[in-house]
């Protein structure tokens, strides 16, 4: 009997906290980037409009590109070497990577930043078979699912503390600069992304050595064919494993859309990125975690498909909450600097105003009863023409949809009691139209009936992706369960790249954030009816318990 299948074997060996460990660091260097670039290049971002309308999507499609490309090479690496030898060459390139990224922050470089996240991209991409692959081989059968449950739930842990610390360390990066070049502590991303890649490369280093699974295999130099040849390999199988990989892959295109949905909340709730990342990034995070956490419980001595069924019932569920919450607003007036720094205080006494959803029309009278309110259509371009023209003295409309006009977000001094604002500008020259838009925050009852939503989701999230995993690493095949993953780690990818580019082309066409969760309420209910249709008859059979 081999250690691994060994069921006393404990789960807190010394193989097992390493991966764990190193795995911990290396996502929090993956978040780090991706949160700093993602709040850089969103609506209010410093580099705002510099990749166009939803500019964050494109650090995503940096960071997840690579699992398409080196995946299948990746995979076989993973199966033809040790996975620890593969675990601690990806973390030594990795140290080399972020002083890419510390270049591409200091010289204020956002194309030198992006081509750093790509590499870290690589990297992973190189990382993840090995990862997930060397699992089976370091714990017991019977504790695989709380395995997986384990490295998901410090995943998260390490996205939280990255999310957390990503708002803080871009706010200190961009200092008092709106737009343009950051004026703060160009320094600091660098430096940070430098300690955790020196930790993780230090907790590589203490796994101990494994034999390699096929030494003998011919690695084939090839970006796609073995995809393929895997895949058809999971066709002609008994077990309907290529479904699950497929649901896996829904599992990642539904957390990109909600994850670039959310760089849009310091718009959407009208909160700066640190509230954005603390509130709604780490309650995900946490969500997230205490759902794997809750199915690798339920699963103890198996796996637990079931939980699959639930998970994305409570992720649909949720999601659609978040489509339909109320929002914050801005209101746009012709006004100087002065009074348009005093907020909605700045609108003239009895001020006739313009509004299409009645939730707008009762957050204004909460605060300015005085107003006159007129309902309009839609068509935000007549309505404010109607403003230019006089025939309204202001219009309000959701924040999601400011960017809809060119515009320069203004930050007061710190020492003032003004608040930011918006001036509208003419197109390419960004002159000032003599038109701003305030802010009007949204509730503090909203903020957090959002952050109760995001709890279930991340839950759901949670209970949904971890039975998912365990099964992919039982069915697959010992002798290429790097491949087998690594094709899988392929199928999410083209999904997150789906979900990436319908995100970026909705914004485009005008679609506000908030509204793309009725996408993601859409692939949820498709989660949920190819889990019924494919996989429910299975559940009961041995293999998959």
């Amino acid at each position: 009997m081999s250690d691994s299948d060994n069921p006393s074997r404990p789960l807190a060996n010394r193989g097992f906290l390493s991966l764990v460990i190193t795995q911990f660091f290396g996502v929090v260097n993956d978040n780090l980037l991706k949160q700093v670039l993602t709040f850089g290049l969103a609506a209010a971002g410093v580099w705002s409009g510099v990749l166009g309308e939803g500019g964050q999507s494109w650090v995503a499609m940096a960071l997840v590109m690579p699992f398409l490309l080196f995946g299948a090479i990746a995979g076989q690496l993973a199966d033809r070497y040790s996975k620890q030898l593969v675990t601690l060459r990806v973390k030594q390139a990795e140290f080399l990577i972020v002083v890419v990224a510390f270049a591409g922050f200091y010289f204020n470089n956002v194309w030198l930043a992006l081509l750093a996240m790509f590499l870290l991209g690589t990297q992973s991409a190189f990382f993840g078979p090995a990862k997930y692959g060397v699992i089976p081989e370091l714990v017991a059968d019977s504790k695989i699912s709380m395995a997986n449950a384990t490295i998901i739930m410090l995943t998260n842990v390490a996205a939280i503390l990255a999310v957390v610390v990503g708002g803080a360390l871009y706010e200190a990066y961009r200092g008092p600069a709106a737009d343009g070049a950051p004026d703060g502590q160009l320094w600091l991303p660098g430096v940070a992304l430098l300690i955790f890649a020196l930790l993780g490369l230090i907790s590589a280093k203490q796994m101990p050595t494994l034999p390699a699974s096929a030494p003998g295999m011919k690695v084939q130099w090839n970006f796609f064919a073995p995809y393929i040849q895997t895949i058809r390999k999971m066709l002609a199988g008994e077990t309907p494993i290529l479904v699950v990989c497929v649901l896996k892959a829904m599992f990642y295109l539904l957390a990109y859309l909600a994850m670039l949905i959310l760089a849009d909340y310091t718009l959407v709730l009208g909160i700066s990125e640190k509230k954005v990342s603390l509130y709604l990034f780490g309650t995900i995070g946490v969500s997230i975690a205490v759902g794997s956490v809750l199915a690798g419980v339920i699963s103890q001595g198996g796996i637990q498909p079931r939980l699959i069924l639930a998970g994305g019932i409570g992720f649909g569920i949720a999601s659609l909450l978040l489509a339909l919450a109320p929002s914050s607003y801005v209101v746009i007036h012709p006004a100087d600097e002065e009074r348009a720094a005093q907020g909605v205080a700045g609108l003239p006494e009895g001020a006739k105003v313009s509004y299409y959803l009645e939730r707008s029309k009762d957050r204004l009278v909460e605060l300015r009863a005085d107003l006159k309110l007129h309902q309009e259509g839609i068509a935000l371009d007549q309505r404010l023409q109607d403003v230019q023209d006089g025939n309204y003295q202001a219009m309000v409309i959701s924040s999601a949809y400011l960017n809809t006009f060119p515009n320069r977000k203004v930050s007061p001094d710190k020492d003032s009691n003004g608040t930011e604002f918006y001036h509208l500008t003419e197109g390419e020259s960004k002159k000032p139209t003599g038109l701003v838009a305030v802010p009007v925050e949204s509730r503090q009852n909203d903020l957090w009936f959002v952050v109760g939503c995001l709890f279930v989701v991340g839950a759901s999230a949670g209970l949904y992706v971890t039975p998912l995993q365990a099964l992919l690493q039982k069915l697959s095949p010992v002798d290429s369960r790097g491949q087998y993953i690594a094709a899988s780690n392929a199928i999410d990818t083209v999904l997150e790249v789906g979900g990436i580019g319908l995100f970026f082309l909705l914004r485009n066409i005008g679609v506000g954030s908030q509204e793309i969760f009725y996408l993601v309420v859409l692939v949820a209910g498709l989660t949920i009816a190819l889990f019924v249709v494919r996989i429910r008859p299975h559940i009961h059979k041995p293999e998959w318990n």
